[in-house]
């Protein structure tokens, strides 16, 4: 083991979670190990954990590798995994197999990396895809006019901030970033999230969102370009219309 990498914070933590009282406090738990393990060094998780380079590897199939380990490590967290038993008997629990989730996702990351074909077509890219434009997204340069408006005529915040919490299409609380495992986090939660810290003067960045919600950065940027974004032009149409009729 990697003598930085936290297994036995992580182990503990999730013994912690199995032996909680109530739902709330499991929940808390399980959030903060993914937390830490998100936080975790780099060299703990493979290939640099297995002391090899990632400039030896295929980027597009380490890419997507790395993005199924996640999904499947935070799914065994909550015990939502195929198999017998309840959602509780199918958690991670660090007594059985003594293995520490860094250990599961080294695991399975090399094992998914392995087992894709050379060269695949259609791989998720580092940055998703500007639909209008074709090119990768650079996630940590969107502006905060990108809240509202991607032609840059940003509408008064107030008004952004009512319609992110009344959603009067529904559609904030029914689109999800990630529906499983629980608890969901939803568009409208991402998008309050954001107008919060824009409206403090604070910096976001996908990168920052995903470890606020505690899910992984290509979970973040597939739900962007795939909901969030189409999400917000929508509203900022929207918005742009009902001004232009109140003139």
């Amino acid at each position: 083991m990697t003598q930085d990498c936290p297994h036995e914070e992580l182990k503990e933590i999730f013994r912690q979670a199995l032996r909680a009282e109530s739902e709330e406090e499991r929940l808390r738990l399980r959030r903060k190990g993914i937390r830490i393990m998100l936080a975790a060094p780099e060299s703990c998780f493979w290939p640099l954990s297995a002391k090899k380079s990632k400039a030896s590897l295929d980027q597009e199939r380490y890419i997507k590798a790395w993005d199924i380990a996640w999904e499947y490590i935070e799914r065994k967290i909550y015990g939502d995994v195929r198999g017998k038993g309840t959602a509780e008997d199918k958690a991670y629990d660090p007594d059985k197999g003594n293995r520490s989730p860094i250990d599961i996702w080294n695991f399975k990351c090399e094992k998914e990396y392995n087992n894709l074909p050379k060269n695949p077509k259609h791989m998720t890219p580092p940055n998703p895809i500007d639909s209008r434009t074709g090119e990768p997204l650079n996630v940590d340069d969107i502006s905060v006019n990108d809240l509202a408006d991607p032609t840059n005529e940003t509408p008064r915040l107030e008004l952004v901030r009512q319609e992110f919490e009344t959603d009067p299409s529904g559609e904030l609380k029914s689109s999800f970033v990630r529906k499983k495992p629980p608890p969901p986090i939803t568009a409208q939660a991402v998008l309050l999230e954001i107008y919060d810290r824009t409206s403090r003067g604070e910096e976001w960045t996908l990168k920052i969102l995903a470890e606020h919600f505690g899910i992984n950065t290509n979970t973040m940027n597939s739900a962007w370009s795939r909901t969030l974004l189409p999400l917000l032009r929508k509203i900022g149409d929207r918005l742009r219309d009902e001004m232009k009729n109140e003139i």
